[in-house]
């Protein structure tokens, strides 16, 4: 543009001085031919008057060192001097009527172009005069210098001005081109400095002005993009918006977490990603209604689903689909009732069995046979007790009522709860194998870690066949304390062991072996209450490995 700019003012100036200067020079021109005609028409006064028509005479008269051609006409028109193969009765014509006449034309004898001057004598005879009109200097040529000197300076004056206005047109566009670039890069705080008052000021300002408003637009829609994009992160359900052709638009990390996908796939349909019959049926259908369902992919879930139609104006430009993962909820909702059915089931048993032996006592006179009745009573009474025991327990863990913590060493609390189940290992003849290599404490209750510590030891003892042995290990790594109970027993099968925790969950063949049912349940929600985990690790007909860890002090 620079040089645009530059090249257009050059044109422009020297244009303008080439029509000055053919103006100045017609002018010139005019004025030269009116002098020359002034000048011979004084050199016929000055002929006529001297009344001398000598040829040496007259070849004194010059105009620019051109001797004038003379030539004497009488009063018939016929030429007594001069040239007289060129005659135009204009000029003669004129001089008779006016006492003067003049023309300029072609003379074709001497090819030249005339100026000629015709002056009538008072007898009616005619004196002619005239001068090629290239011999006239329309330019002096001691002048030229001066000319070219003035075309010079305005030469350089124009490239002046043309750089002036590059500099006051070019750069201000230049800068507002730089900005506008900026800005396209995604610079918004860049703004364009023009401190004129003419219309590029003007630009500058609404430019600048233009730009403060796109910024807080963007400001505000980035703001509420970022606020939807946290509300959407943050819901503990999944969302997908859908275009009509059931492309995604938006989809949340919940969703995405749902359905196992790992990469943005925004744009993608929906079908590429998500194989499944009874999902795709319900985006496909134009019922709005709340559906569960259940997934196989990536795993087994049960999904809540619910479908509405996302409106723009008066158009539908796609669908919401709102899904909550209820799986845990439905298993809750299992446990719980299973959990009823098992309460009812273990209260039942021993009411029943106290309810029918006291009734039976009653037509029972045998001293031996209701000794008897009253042993089972009692037995079936103990039972109850300690399955309303183990209910309390674990209802008041699961309540998590707040305790007061202590620190304590476990490894005398282990040696208590070996002494308490002596006489259970000893009656089958099990060894207990204990080793200490703790030396650091924890926190928690100690009566809660001597519940955990015979649970886990006498389900050992209890679960082992006779001359066996049971190994016990007390020690700390570098950041856990870490309590093992390994036994020789009957072990647990592999599909039993993700559900052993579970409340009144028995292994099948270790029903027979009595006990509530709630006692890991018990274990492993204590130590929850301590920060710690429990594992187990178990081969069916070996044993089990129970590994209780905790963060030491």
């Amino acid at each position: 543009m620079k040089k645009k700019i530059v090249t257009s003012v050059v044109i422009t100036v020297l244009f303008a001085l080439l029509i000055i200067t053919s103006s100045f020079m017609a002018l010139v021109s005019i004025q030269e031919i009116k002098n020359t005609k002034s000048i011979l028409k004084n050199y016929n006064d000055i002929v006529i008057h001297s009344n001398n028509l000598t040829k040496d005479y007259l070849k004194t008269f010059k105009i620019n060192n051109v001797e004038i051609s003379f030539t004497l006409i009488d009063k018939s028109g016929k030429v007594i001097y001069g040239d007289k193969g060129d005659f135009s009765d204009n000029e003669i014509n004129d001089a008779k009527i006016k006492g003067v006449g003049y023309s300029e034309r072609h003379n074709p004898e001497i090819k030249q172009d005339m100026i000629y001057c015709a002056t009538s004598f008072d007898n009616g005879m005619v004196l002619r005069s005239g001068v090629p009109i290239k011999t006239m200097e329309f330019l002096v040529h001691e002048d030229m210098k001066y000319y070219l000197i003035v075309l010079g300076i305005v030469f350089l004056l124009s490239i002046a001005l043309a750089l002036k206005l590059v500099r006051l047109i070019v750069e201000p566009v230049k800068n507002l081109e730089n900005v506008t670039f900026k800005i396209a890069n995604g610079d918004l705080n860049t703004r364009v400095h023009i401190n004129s008052n003419d219309e590029l000021g003007s630009l500058g300002k609404t430019f600048n002005n233009m730009a403060d408003q796109l910024q807080s637009k963007i400001r505000e829609v980035l703001d509420k993009q970022n606020r939807l994009e946290s509300i959407l992160r943050s819901m503990q359900s999944g969302v997908i918006a859908l275009d009509r052709k059931n492309n995604i638009i938006t989809m949340n990390p919940y969703a995405k977490d749902i359905f196992g996908i790992k990469k943005n796939i925004v744009g993608e349909n929906i079908s590429n990603y998500i194989d499944d019959k009874n999902l795709n049926k319900i985006m496909l259908s134009d019922n709005n209604e709340e559906k569960e369902i259940k997934i196989k992919k990536p795993y087994k879930k049960v999904l809540k689903i619910k479908k509405d139609a996302m409106i723009n104006g008066y158009e539908r430009i796609g669908d919401v689909i709102a899904i909550q993962d209820i799986t845990e909820m439905k298993r809750l909702e299992n446990m719980r009732t299973q959990f009823v059915a098992n309460v009812s089931h273990e209260l039942k048993t021993p009411l029943t069995s106290i309810k029918g032996f006291s009734e039976t006592l009653r037509f029972v006179e045998d001293k031996e046979t209701r000794e008897k009745f009253l042993d089972i009573i009692d037995k079936e009474s103990t039972r109850l007790t300690r399955l309303i025991d183990d209910i309390l327990t674990l209802s008041n863990l699961e309540n998590c009522e707040i305790e007061e913590l202590e620190e304590f060493l476990p490894d005398k609390i282990i040696e208590d709860a070996i002494n308490i189940l002596k006489d259970q290992s000893d009656k089958k003849n099990i060894k207990i194998h204990f080793e200490s290599r703790n030396r650091h404490s924890i926190l928690g209750r100690e009566d809660k870690f001597l519940q955990v510590a015979i649970n886990l030891i006498e389900n050992a003892i209890k679960y082992s066949e006779e001359d066996t042995n049971i190994f016990i290990k007390s020690y700390t790594d570098s950041k856990d304390y870490i309590l093992k109970v390994k036994d020789e027993g009957m072990g647990i099968p592999k599909e039993d062991l993700p559900r052993i925790f579970e409340r009144f969950y028995r292994v099948d063949k270790a029903r027979k072996r009595g006990g509530t049912g709630l006692g890991l349940a018990i274990t492993k929600h204590i130590i929850k209450s301590f920060g710690g985990t429990i594992e187990v690790d178990s081969d069916y007909g070996i044993g089990s490995t129970f590994t209780f860890k905790i963060k030491y002090i």
